[in-house]
């Protein structure tokens, strides 16, 4: 009991006190610091995510509507094949009637109508022409994947 009253022991629990409210202080004062610095990194973040899915937003709009360009331009594109590819057919029955007509037409009897020479010329006209609306075909389709390539796929 004694011991209460000597001065050093109060001196020793007023100090352990004072330490130990100037340390939870701190500590309270240093989660608060910390926690603003943590939402303070969380918003930048959240901005930096928010601006990085806008510009991917917008660059994916322009890549769709150049992509829908393409599209449209390709259409177009095998529409006029399409087009082509009629009027090489009129043309090819044209001159196959053409030929028709003139080994008729022939006086000297010598071309008949089971003349081979007409019915090589009608497998190579149809051969021609096939081979042109495919070599057509294979230009088009490559210079619609090189459009292709150039506006949507290497898009900057």
């Amino acid at each position: 009991m004694t011991a209460l009253l000597n001065w050093r022991l109060w001196a020793a629990v007023i100090l352990a006190v004072g330490l130990a409210a100037s340390h939870w202080k701190a500590y309270t004062s240093g989660g608060k610091s910390v926690r603003v610095e943590w939402d303070k990194e969380r918003a930048e973040l959240t901005a930096a995510a928010l601006a990085a899915s806008e510009a991917a937003r917008i660059k994916e709009k322009a890549l769709n509507l150049s992509l829908d360009k393409v599209r449209n331009d390709y259409a177009k594109e095998k529409s006029r094949r399409a087009a082509d590819a009629v009027a090489t057919a009129g043309r090819l029955s044209e001159l196959q009637a053409a030929l028709d007509s003139a080994s008729s037409a022939d006086p000297t009897g010598s071309r008949g109508a089971d003349d081979p020479r007409n019915a090589i010329i009608h497998q190579c006209t149809g051969a021609l022409v096939g081979m042109d609306e495919y070599a057509k075909g294979v230009a088009d389709k490559a210079s619609a994947l090189q459009r292709f390539a150039a506006t949507v796929c290497v898009a900057p």
